[in-house]
């Protein structure tokens, strides 16, 4: 889970713009090519939430997101000529949220019973292991939004020269 906070003196719309323009922010960026080339979907669920979700193309395999995948859940809000966005990213939540409530259920159960077992580290390892792409995603999703925000910036103020 990563938190994100940013805010620009640009209207809201130029914000917009710069965040669906996929194809200059993503060349822009520096990743790893073998696991294919993000593509970033943006959604605006309401007058001011957004959704941004992360996916890869161009690889052996589909990328599926499996139960939710990664995504930011945010809002962009502007007041004052300062446009603001603020949310979360989160990766599967309902897989991790099910994830926790088993590991401690096994903690428990080893505590009262006073032994130990291995399932919850096998549990944490295997989650480390399936989820590590959609891990990565956090940080493609986090550095692509900043990106957005700094081509705001040099948009709009070569603009207003």
């Amino acid at each position: 889970m990563k938190f994100v906070s940013y805010d620009i003196h640009a209207p809201r719309t130029e914000v917009l713009t710069s965040l669906r323009d996929n194809d200059k922010i993503v060349e822009q960026e520096k990743f790893d090519s073998s696991r294919g080339v993000p593509r970033i979907h943006i959604k605006e669920k309401e007058k001011d939430k957004i959704k941004i979700t992360c996916e890869y193309t161009g690889r052996a395999t589909k990328d599926n997101g499996f139960l939710e995948g990664t995504y930011f859940l945010g809002r962009i809000i502007e007041a004052d000529g300062v446009t603001k966005l603020k949310g979360v990213i989160l990766t599967a939540p309902i897989y991790h949220s099910i994830l926790a409530i088993i590991f401690v259920f096994f903690i428990l159960q080893c505590i009262s019973i006073g032994g130990f077992s291995p399932v919850p580290i096998i549990l944490l390892v295997f989650s480390i292991f399936m989820f590590k792409d959609e891990f990565r995603k956090q940080s493609i999703i986090k550095r692509y939004v900043f990106r957005a925000f700094k081509n705001t910036f040099a948009r709009f103020n070569s603009k207003n020269k």
